[in-house]
């Protein structure tokens, strides 16, 4: 069934410049409608056909009792989502997009709690972003303001090097279709029953409904039309995988997502606890 949630979008501050997006934006509540993906969605849907809403949920038993072992996190859980993705989407390579990330509701720590405003952590240069670094160049300068954040997100991880080591050059990737997905897990004991991560349905979003006409990391303007959902009870055993970028997409229109406040949640639910994985994945020639 549906629920009903509050979500932090963006909007346009009068007379400023929307250009300016790490200024010119202010936050814009709205409380919408999410619907059930379990029942709305077809969980056996292939994700990367165009028609697909972007995002599925996969059965997937981990071998991991301590999540708090960061060793085992960055070891043996990545390697056990690599082997998943690549079954699930037949992709020849696949990298660690950045550290993996593990969020605690209510947690001390500023960097560990869920985030709640509709965003995307890839913006739709994120192919040509890896081809400069392979080639050593610098990036494009006609990039807005926050697609340039997309060479340091590039710059800051060791996916140039890996893709080096693997044989991809710059002129081979740029032949491949490169897709970025994010997996999310529940890691408590209970099943998601507070905070839980709404994921937008790709074909409802439009690459000018982003902070100066960019879907990416600052936010998401509202607009009529664009449809949430989520997975209620996710377990432990289940995971959540949704796009972030694809490069065959005819648009930069992914799966924009963000934790939400339930309004139907149960006052006795235990504080939300999961893990995010962003994966970076080429495809066969």
């Amino acid at each position: 069934m549906s629920t009903s949630g509050v979500f932090n979008f963006r909007r346009l501050k009068e007379g400023c410049d929307p250009a300016n997006v790490f200024e010119s934006y202010e936050q814009d509540a709205h409380t919408l409608e999410v619907h059930d993906a379990r029942r709305l969605l077809p969980q056996d849907a292939d994700i990367l056909l165009p028609e697909s809403a972007g995002s599925t949920v996969v059965s997937h038993v981990s071998s991991i009792t301590d999540w708090s072992n960061e060793q085992l996190l960055a070891s043996t859980y990545v390697d056990e989502v690599f082997t998943l993705l690549k079954e699930l989407t037949g992709a020849e390579h696949v990298f660690l997009g950045g550290p993996h990330v593990s969020r605690l509701e209510g947690s001390q720590k500023q960097e560990c709690q869920p985030i709640h405003h509709l965003h995307n952590d890839y913006t739709g240069n994120m192919k040509e972003a890896y081809v400069c670094a392979l080639n050593g160049e610098d990036p494009d300068q006609s990039w807005t303001m926050e697609e340039k954040l997309a060479t340091s997100f590039v710059s800051s991880s060791d996916v140039p090097d890996r893709m080096k080591a693997a044989g991809l050059t710059a002129e081979r990737l740029a032949e491949r279709r490169m897709v970025v997905l994010n997996t999310w897990r529940n890691t408590s004991d209970e099943p998601v029953r507070r905070c839980p991560l709404a994921v937008a349905d790709k074909r409802t979003v439009k690459s000018g409904d982003g902070c100066g006409g960019v879907v990416g990391r600052v936010g998401l303007v509202r607009r009529e039309g664009q449809e949430f959902y989520y997975y209620p009870g996710l377990t432990r055993e289940e995971l959540l995988v949704f796009i972030g970028y694809d490069s065959d997409a005819k648009e930069h229109a992914p799966c924009v997502h963000a934790a939400f406040e339930d309004l139907n949640s149960p006052a006795d639910a235990p504080p939300r606890q999961s893990i995010e994985l962003r994966c970076v994945l080429v495809m066969p020639a």
